[in-house]
């Protein structure tokens, strides 16, 4: 995919502490009303649903406009049972893997939101996979890296303690489901056609032949408009347990529920 405009309005955060001066990996999201990047994040968005070579189609098979077809059918509404939440859970995932690709460089399969059973359902597993290759795909190394990402999302609050012990709390779940992850997405990415993408996937199925490093990441996104003298308030990094292969990432700006609002208004084309 294409880098997304609106990654320039991520700003990384140096120096946020929580209580006892324990670091985090902090972002914030400093944004303003631009139509042009609004619209673009929106058809990022809109393309991890369905792609571009698909849309008229399947619009035309059911005879509806295309921005008939993408309310009705992808797109979470914000009216609609559960909408709001998947509107949040999804743009908070999207945002993560877009960090990790674009920032990070990392590779991020994109394929979670593509072609789900309900529009405002979740797919199980771990919310995000990222890996990186010390030699390259056709070469594994012991120091390949495999990233499961736990996210979770508060939009609508500004809390920024709860959400990261939430996101911490479930990252140490992932061992025990990031394999079943790694193989689901492999094969949904061969039924889409990805068949480098999921043969990638498949070097990290081969553990025990060919080693690599697991890291689990805690992603946390709030409301919160600005951290205060640059401290977490409420939490402390020791009460948190980090294992050593776990990390903690955070993100945070104002009314970002409003924000994400107006972004999946605009995912209409």
């Amino acid at each position: 995919m294409d880098r997304p405009q609106y990654l320039k309005w991520i700003v990384k955060e140096d120096g946020v502490v929580f209580e006892d001066q324990q670091p985090l990996n902090c972002y914030r999201l400093s944004y303003e009303i631009d139509e042009d990047i609004l619209s673009d994040w929106a058809l990022h968005i809109r393309r991890h649903y369905v792609p571009d070579d698909e849309l008229e189609e399947d619009a035309f098979l059911n005879e509806l406009t295309v921005e008939e077809y993408l309310r009705q059918y992808i797109i979470p509404q914000k009216g609609e049972n559960f909408g709001p939440t998947a509107r949040s859970n999804d743009i908070s995932e999207i945002l993560f893997a877009d960090l990790f690709e674009f920032v990070l460089n990392y590779e991020v399969p994109r394929c979670k939101q593509y072609n789900r059973s309900g529009k405002n359902e979740s797919e199980h597993g771990t919310d995000v996979l990222a890996y990186r290759f010390f030699v390259g795909p056709k070469k594994p190394h012991k120091n390949d890296e495999l990233v499961a990402i736990e996210v979770k999302a508060l939009l609508s609050s500004k809390e920024a303690g709860k959400v990261i012990k939430d996101a911490v709390g479930d990252s140490k779940k992932d061992e025990h489901r990031f394999s079943h992850t790694l193989d689901y997405y492999r094969k949904k990415l061969r039924s889409m056609g990805k068949i480098s993408e999921s043969e990638r996937i498949a070097r990290f199925q081969q553990k025990t032949e060919n080693p690599y490093k697991t890291l689990y990441v805690g992603a946390a996104i709030s409301s919160l408009p600005s951290i205060k003298e640059k401290v977490i308030v409420g939490i402390k990094g020791t009460d948190l347990e980090l294992k050593t292969d776990q990390s903690i990432f955070y993100v945070h700006g104002a009314d970002l529920m409003s924000l994400a609002h107006q972004v999946f208004e605009r995912c209409t084309k």
